[in-house]
């Protein structure tokens, strides 16, 4: 299992949906979509967070010789830092939409001019966050990608929906038989910097325009599902009009 560090705590893999199980920490995750046969990766967390790999397989009855490929929302290392790793340990491609390619690529950070971090420093869940992104280390480039067009038919039956304004080209993964959507940082169930609970978009620090993200809310009201998973926080059980009337009622952090 993942070893527990000073600021990220591990959790045990569950099955939070038909056939998806979340990985990861108290504060980052990541997720095993389950498919006809095989598998698909949704994000990869942090560097290190692929070492639960094999005990989330096992909730699905499946070893690494199922995974089929690894699909990103977006670049952000909490998102690809173990892409690397997977990719070389699994052999399966890397999917990133086409606008933060080079940045997988490169490993090159996109993002994050929406603001300065210093007010949220009052809040002890943005210390205990940043704590945990320098203690895990940066992604690794990743040596071959495959990027993505907006609407694209992507493995594990995942349709993307681009979203922007968290970074250049995030996109929410819908996976429209099950109902379900996986939605990277344009939405949480828990604000990583404030510590607050329920449906919102990402921090004013974190994104490159809160606004942009408010009206592509838009998009994600259109898509029929029946629960949200998340990079931050637990999923939301019920339809993508509760979760974005929430977060437009939120606003902007």
């Amino acid at each position: 299992m993942f070893g527990t560090r000073k600021f990220g705590r591990a959790r045990q893999p569950q099955l939070v949906g038909d056939g998806v199980v979340q990985l990861g920490t108290d504060l980052v995750n990541w997720f095993l979509l389950g498919t006809n046969g095989g598998v698909v990766v949704v994000d990869t967390g942090l560097p290190g967070y692929d070492a639960d790999l094999d005990n989330g397989l096992a909730l699905l009855d499946r070893d690494r010789g199922a995974v089929e490929a690894i699909v990103l929302t977006h670049s952000h290392s909490d998102h690809s830092g173990s892409a690397e790793s997977l990719r070389r340990a699994l052999d399966v491609p890397v999917y990133v939409h086409e606008a933060e390619a080079e940045a997988v690529r490169t490993a090159a950070a996109v993002g994050k001019t929406g603001g300065s971090q210093l007010p949220y420093l009052r809040h002890p869940h943005a210390w205990r966050l940043l704590a945990h992104f320098r203690e895990a280390g940066g992604a690794a480039a990743v040596g071959e990608v495959v990027a993505y067009a907006d609407g694209q038919e992507l493995p594990g039956g995942l349709r993307a929906v681009r979203t922007d304004g968290h970074t250049p080209g995030h996109c929410v993964l819908h996976q429209r038989e099950r109902g379900q959507l996986f939605a990277g940082d344009h939405l949480c169930t828990w604000n990583p910097l404030t510590g607050r609970r329920g449906v919102e978009i990402l921090p004013r620090p974190l994104n490159v325009s809160s606004e942009a993200m408010l009206e592509a809310l838009d998009r994600i009201e259109q898509l029929e599902t029946r629960v949200l998973l998340f990079g931050h926080g637990e999923p939301w059980a019920g339809s993508a009009v509760e979760a974005v009337t929430a977060a437009r009622a939120a606003g902007v952090t």
